[in-house]
């Protein structure tokens, strides 16, 4: 990676740093260009924080007494240097990483529940980072670079044998994982999401294929792909590693032989590599059988025993946030699912559909300052699986909601009448409760695992289940 360095002295460097706030004596600054600001702005409060060396894609300009590394990309910088910085953590912890549009986050905990099992095992996902049974905050799907360094060498020191992450689209363009090692690296499937950031599907396909590229990820040996998925076939022939499939099609490597499931969750016999697995779940749906098997055969490929992933593939019984029951004592289901994408709202209305044989009422909205193309695709769908549906809002952000409901509204099927729309969420959910009758199935589409809502730039505490047990309460 080329540098210029000025002056071109020698200097210590005792830590790294993105974030002016978080600048220690010593520290080495990475100016880094965000979706929001801009690093450049702060390079005179790290400096008079004891910045020693400031890292930029720009000249120094005269402005700064700290010696400048220009760089033409400061987040591969802040990449290799937090890796080398941190002692390369992940050469000496064999990684799952996970990338695509759904699924992520119930693979990750999947994944995570087996190598817990069978030694202790680092997470870093959207719902929490956790070394071993210890929770972190998490912020972001993946982390910075310097925090994932940062955090894989603490979990190597904290005596964990693996890990498991998940891999956005974001983090990856952004490099946050640029040259971290991941010998397993999933990929469950593509469809619209994030096209406000990627010009296009191809584009935002091409970010997730970087995971499967040795000259980004240096450690990769198996190539797990979704082969029932279109951008799971077309990895098959550019990964790098060794290509290993699954799928429902007997095509697959990994593939059910026989499955069977239920509303108390699904069995399945696998032909698994050279063998066949038996597995149970309490897990929901047929989506889910996709993580099911993309989990087992990841963690066996890093030499998990079959009894070991057998026995914590029937432990895990939920993933907060994914098809979860709200436990109120009430005659009809209420369920939380972060489902904020087309496919995955098809998904989760074809799983409540098998697990009532009453009406299904969909409340959901669309995110602010995000892809505007596929909220009138979500209307479509929460009416095609639906009786009865609430369009409100998700997180608005910076954006008006009611606009983002009429940008949602065309896809609305003309002769669906059983359509409200209340834009203030509290609102929406105390509406789908009184509408609810007994044996109904009521859908809070959107937010899952969530704990906040976005609205003008400011966050606000929401949390779905709080809202629900007040709702119930009132009434």
């Amino acid at each position: 990676m080329q540098v210029q360095i000025t002056p071109n002295d020698d200097i210590e460097v005792r830590s790294l740093a993105y974030d002016s706030r978080q600048v220690e004596r010593g520290a080495l600054f990475f100016a880094v260009r965000g979706l929001k600001t801009d690093g450049h702005l702060f390079v005179d409060q790290a400096v008079s924080r004891g910045a020693v060396a400031i890292a930029s894609e720009r000249p120094p300009g005269g402005r700064s007494t700290a010696t400048w590394i220009q760089t033409r990309s400061v987040r591969r910088l802040m990449a290799y240097s937090a890796n080398h910085f941190c002692g390369e953590p992940s050469r000496l912890l064999p990684l799952i990483g996970i990338t695509g549009t759904n699924g992520k986050t119930t693979t990750t905990h999947l994944s995570h529940t087996i190598l817990q099992q069978h030694s202790k095992a680092v997470m870093l996902g959207s719902i929490r980072t956790r070394i071993g049974n210890r929770d972190l905050e998490s912020t972001l799907t993946t982390p910075e670079a310097i925090d994932v360094q940062r955090i894989l060498h603490e979990a190597l020191g904290e005596g964990c044998e693996f890990g498991v992450m998940e891999a956005s689209s974001h983090a990856l363009f952004f490099d946050r994982v640029f040259q971290t090692h991941f010998p397993v690296s999933i990929f469950t499937n593509l469809s619209q999401d994030h096209l406000d950031f990627h010009s296009s599907l191809e584009e935002y396909f091409s970010a997730k294929e970087l995971l499967f590229q040795r000259s980004y990820n240096p450690g990769i040996r198996w190539a797990l792909l979704n082969a029932d998925d279109s951008f799971g076939q077309q990895l098959i022939s550019k990964a790098d590693g060794e290509v290993v499939t699954f799928g429902l099609s007997e095509k697959a490597r990994i593939h059910p032989l026989s499955f069977r499931i239920s509303t108390e969750g699904m069995e399945a016999e696998l032909d698994f590599f050279d063998r066949t697995l038996p597995i149970k779940s309490h897990l929901l749906g047929r989506h889910n059988l996709y993580n099911l098997m993309a989990a087992a055969a990841a963690c066996s490929l890093l030499g998990v025993p079959d009894k070991t992933i057998q026995a914590a593939l029937k432990e895990l019984r939920n993933v907060p946030g994914r098809f979860e029951k709200v436990p109120v004592k009430v005659p009809f289901s209420i369920i939380i699912d972060f489902a904020h994408t087309p496919d995955a709202l098809k998904n989760v209305l074809e799983l409540a559909r098998q697990v009532t044989d009453k009406r299904v009422i969909c409340l959901f909205g669309c995110g602010g300052d995000r892809d505007r193309g596929k909220r009138p695709q979500m209307g479509a769908i929460a009416c095609r699986g639906s009786d009865a549906v609430i369009v409100t809002s998700d997180n608005p952000r910076t954006e008006d909601p009611q606009k983002i409901i009429d940008e949602i509204i065309p896809g609305i099927p003309k002769n669906h009448t059983d359509v409200e729309v209340i834009p203030d969420r509290k609102a929406a959910i105390r509406r789908a409760i009184e509408i609810a009758q007994p044996g109904d199935l009521v859908l809070l589409a959107g937010k899952g695992h969530e704990t906040y809502q976005e609205i003008d730039g400011k966050t606000f505490p929401f949390d779905e289940r709080e809202i629900v047990r007040k709702a119930l309460c009132s009434n």
